[in-house]
């Protein structure tokens, strides 16, 4: 046998095993670094990606708060933002719009690490909501060496302003505002007590509905004082919100509807503060049909709007309260002192003798006598507001030039009425009843009273109604944006179009004004105003309350 053959073969061998181990090592590790190096790249593509969603989701909410405060955002009556538009990153007054609901804000942008290097890049698109004005979705793809990540996220961004839903309230309290048969189109803000959290300030057990439409068609005569456009609303992406408090839900109570869910519930410390249960509808989720629901959901909330606190308004922030601004910028400002009626501004004006006589009881009622308060100005434009009574028609006709402030005076609307509003070039205006040493600021409106649409129809035509006490609406339809500083009521049968901003609102025709017991059938109807013809003397913020909220986040 030949040894050395064996030795040739067995260092043959030993070597193949060795190059085998050598090899299965080495493909091992490049295995490994290769996986490394996709989970790398892979990590670096999702942070590239989120540094995309980041950035634009910040210059998202940015501009929202940017185009706010510029005010003029138009709009219509549903769903609406400001963005629904277009974009204008740049606020160089151009707007970039959506194609086909889309909108690219970024194409292959650079991300660097700390020291400057490239890791990756992302493109970034804005998608608009077909329907849902308020709805966008922002989906940023990442890339980094190959390897590709895409993360999404969904907003609602809304204006909590006071105007931006049917009834702003300040207080509320079991059978003192919704119960009973009150049915709100639009949505609902309470403020609340900070001290008495366990307060219910809805506590509706009758046939209490809020919904997220209206059809003016439902409503005889009312549909041709309005704009086209506005008539009717699908969507008015109401939501309910009670910042103190609690809402019971009982009876034949509905908020929001199966197929027509209001955006969103949310009060006070959240689930534990809606309680009782309605009748067969969303009963997974309380009764009530909402796309979400939750505690109380805004960190910088706006308060209930006083006289006597400042007004941080485009047209009040430079006064020190909303009662100083609306005396310095009436165009007419009328005071009773002393059971004796006289005009503190402007000076130097003479008014019509039917004028001052008419307060000097301390009710100024527009009834079937003429009443005149205007006066000429040396421009030739007339300031100030007078009515005038129709016998052939039993129709009264309301003028108002400018904004008028009424103070120590309450005022009684008896006859069905049409306004015309004018102050400059703008048909809107705003019409104040406050107190003075504590006499008048009452307002009862105890007819129709609705723009003429001959004029200009709702809501480019608006009379704006401030009213420090209580407004009483015994009338059936009143149209306009409406302030009582104490409590606004609407009897039976009875329905308000437009907004309404309130301490207390009740619905009943039972008792006085400061007892509302009995809730009963009555309506509110949200009609938005865009900014640029709201009368500018109502309650508003500047920018107004911006909210910007997630609502989903996915990676893929």
């Amino acid at each position: 046998m030949n040894r050395k053959g064996i030795a040739l073969v067995a260092t043959l061998a030993l070597m193949v095993v060795i190059a085998l181990l050598v090899f299965g090592t080495f493909f091992t590790t490049q295995i490994e670094l290769w996986t490394t190096r996709n989970d790398t790249t892979s990590v670096q593509a999702f942070y590239a990606a989120e540094a995309g969603l980041q950035k634009y989701k910040a210059a998202l909410f940015q501009q929202y708060v940017w185009r706010e405060q510029q005010g003029g955002t138009g709009g219509g009556s549903g769903c609406f933002t400001s963005l629904a538009r277009g974009l204008d990153l740049d606020r160089d007054g151009t707007l970039t719009p959506f194609v086909n609901n889309r909108l690219v804000l970024a194409q292959d942008e650079v991300v660097t690490d700390a020291n400057g290097n490239p890791v990756g890049r992302y493109t970034v698109t804005l998608y608009k909501d077909a329907e849902d004005g308020q709805l966008f979705t922002l989906v940023s793809e990442g890339t980094s060496g190959g390897a590709k990540a895409r993360v999404q996220a969904t907003f609602r961004i809304s204006n909590s302003d006071y105007l931006e839903q049917a009834i702003f309230a300040g207080a509320g309290q079991a059978n003192k505002w919704l119960n009973g048969g009150a049915t709100i189109r639009g949505g609902v803000y309470v403020v609340g007590s900070p001290n008495d959290p366990d307060q219910y300030v809805i506590e509706a057990n009758g046939n209490f509905a809020l919904y997220n439409w209206y059809d003016l068609n439902t409503y005889s005569g009312v549909a041709n004082r309005v704009e086209p456009s506005y008539q009717r609303a699908q969507d008015l992406c109401a939501s309910l919100r009670v910042q103190y408090g609690k809402i019971s839900v009982g009876g034949s109570t509905q908020i929001g509807e199966p197929n027509n869910k209001v955006k969103g519930v949310f009060v006070g410390r959240g689930a534990q503060d809606i309680t009782g249960q309605n009748v067969s509808v969303c009963q997974n989720n309380k009764g009530v049909c909402t796309e979400a629901m939750g505690g109380f959901d805004l960190s910088n909330p706006p308060p209930f709007p006083t006289l006597d606190a400042k007004l941080d308004s485009d047209a009040c922030s430079a006064y020190p309260t909303w009662r100083d601004c609306l005396q310095t910028k009436a165009a007419l400002r009328i005071q009773r002192l002393g059971n004796v009626p006289s005009v503190a501004s402007p000076p130097g004006i003479t008014l019509s003798s039917s004028c001052l006589q008419a307060m000097q009881s301390g009710t100024l009622t527009l009834d079937t006598q003429n009443v005149d308060c205007t006066f000429t100005r040396l421009d030739g434009s007339r300031g100030g507001f007078r009515y005038t009574y129709n016998n052939e028609s039993r129709q009264g006709l309301l003028e108002v030039f400018g904004d008028v402030v009424l103070e120590g005076v309450k005022v009684v609307l008896k006859k069905p009425t049409d306004y015309r509003v004018q102050s400059g070039s703008a048909r809107s205006a705003t019409l104040a009843v406050l107190q003075l040493d504590g006499n008048g600021g009452n307002l009862d409106i105890n007819a129709n009273l609705l723009p003429d649409a001959t004029f200009g129809p709702f809501p480019g035509h608006a009379l704006g109604l401030v009213v420090e006490k209580d407004l009483y609406q015994r009338g059936q339809y009143v149209m306009a944006p409406v302030y009582a500083g104490g409590t606004f009521r609407v009897v039976k049968d009875n329905v308000l179009f437009g907004s309404v901003i309130a301490n207390q609102f009740c619905t009943t025709s039972a008792g006085n004004q400061t007892s509302c017991n009995a809730g009963q059938k009555a309506e509110v109807v949200y009609i938005r105003i865009p900014k640029e013809n709201r009368p500018v003397l109502l309650p508003s913020l500047r920018g107004g309350k911006p909210v910007f909220q997630v609502l989903s986040y996915e990676r893929r």
